[in-house]
């Protein structure tokens, strides 16, 4: 893999941090994957994709004054789609334990303790030169919605590949095609695009081009940088991929987080060389080459 040249690191976003609070507009679900949308407006209009919000599940007007809230900790979510002209962000996010069952029961109105932008983003898409590739498994699908819609707007070369279980999981692929982007789909069973995984298209892109990769005739386009968000694993061989084909790489890390900010040490990752990075701080999007991952 081919680190990323200084301009690429220099064009991550980390944005100074506010505590909001986020007015509820819609919150739809079917019991496990969720969308929510918030007003949030100074949140908004600071955000670039791959960073983060700390999401606290209780609404404002429900939490006690004393310091005994159940549950006590903000949940960390990435951001799906930063509408700054509306004031509005939209988060996906996947029911799996006691903070996000309580969120899941949040109405429209109601207002959610916020903290954020949160960590690094991914690098302004102006900064890099070829194809762009965007490389979203499962419930790392969402972030890559903002991220299509950055790489649009800069008019970068760019495509994506999605991948999850079956097309019930795929959330967040719609916001990805709204972009007008192209999108390879790929699933375990094959109930929605190619069956296979997310590692097949883009190895036949880091080795042909676009065109090849989505199956259409055409003229070879070559990648030139790689980002990815997912489960660590997929991560991890993404990385190895472009290992081989010399192209920067940029993962997005997922770990479980008490604070969001740096302080609570709870969401550290290897760093490659030894000692380790928070991926609150530091991350959650870092350079692939200065992580260590498949620590799964």
């Amino acid at each position: 893999m081919k680190p990323p040249d200084k301009a690429l690191r220099r064009a991550q976003v980390q944005a100074a941090w506010v505590r909001e609070a986020g007015r509820v507009l819609a919150h739809e679900g079917d019991g496990e994957i969720c969308r929510l949308t918030l007003h949030a407006p100074e949140i908004a209009r600071r955000a670039a994709p791959g960073q983060f919000v700390q999401v606290h599940p209780v609404p404002v007007a429900l939490r006690p004054s004393a310091p005994a809230i159940d549950p006590l900790l903000r949940r960390p979510f990435s951001l799906c789609e930063i509408r700054p002209e509306e004031g509005e962000i939209t988060l996906i996010y996947r029911v799996v334990g006691r903070g996000t069952r309580v969120l899941s029961s949040v109405p429209a109105g109601a207002e959610l303790d916020l903290l954020g932008p949160l960590g690094r983003s991914f690098p302004d898409p102006r900064a890099g030169r070829g194809l762009l590739v965007l490389v979203g498994g499962g419930l790392g699908i969402p972030p890559m919605a903002a991220a299509a819609r950055w790489a649009a707007q800069a008019r970068r070369d760019a495509v994506a590949i999605l991948g999850a279980r079956t097309a019930r999981y795929l959330a967040g692929a719609r916001e990805v095609a709204a972009s007008g982007m192209p999108v390879v789909t790929v699933t375990d069973d094959g109930s929605a695009g190619q069956q296979g995984i997310v590692t097949e298209p883009l190895d036949r892109m880091l080795r042909h081009g676009a065109a090849a990769a989505a199956g259409r005739p055409g003229a070879a386009n070559p990648v030139g940088e790689v980002w990815a968000c997912g489960p660590e694993p997929m991560l991890a061989a993404v990385k190895e991929l472009c290992t081989a084909a010399g192209v920067p790489c940029f993962v997005s890390v997922e770990r479980f987080m008490g604070c969001g900010f740096g302080a609570c040490l709870g969401c550290t990752v290897p760093r490659a060389g030894g000692g380790y990075l928070k991926t609150c701080q530091d991350g959650p999007v870092f350079p692939a080459e200065e992580v260590v991952l498949g620590g799964f």
